[in-house]
């Protein structure tokens, strides 16, 4: 079994959110919460609509979806999940669905780990982590 710190290398590169971190401004709110927060809050609407435009042969709509969640999942440090919504998104634009379906569920499977590590991270900044 993976140690909780294996799980969020595999999931999220740490390098990403001390990148974040060193924007932080003294006194102003804890900028990955702030981020971190907004990915949590929009994030599942875009992974519903990727899941939707797969299942509904829908490409253009898996193009837009799946670009919006490529470039705010890079924002958060989830590379592989970024990666995963790039080949989605090229199926989108090269109106070619074929294995969309089980990059779509592999996808999913990745956005909730991320999400389980994020809100993790989130929870242990609020308690004066990393």
């Amino acid at each position: 079994m993976k140690e909780a710190g294996e799980v969020f290398c595999d999931v999220i590169d740490r390098s990403v959110l001390a990148s974040l971190r060193e924007l932080q401004d003294e006194g102003d709110p804890d900028i990955i919460a702030e981020v971190g927060g907004l990915f949590i809050k929009h994030s599942p609407e875009k992974v519903n609509a990727i899941m939707l435009s797969v299942e509904n042969g829908d490409a253009k709509g898996l193009q837009i979806a799946a670009h919006s969640l490529k470039s705010s999942s890079a924002y958060v440090g989830a590379m592989h999940l970024s990666a995963l919504a790039k080949e989605l998104e090229l199926m989108g634009r090269s109106n070619s669905l074929e294995g969309a379906r089980e990059l779509a569920q592999r996808l999913k499977t990745e956005f909730m780990q991320v999400m389980t590590v994020l809100e993790a991270e989130i929870n242990e900044q609020g308690k004066g982590g990393l």
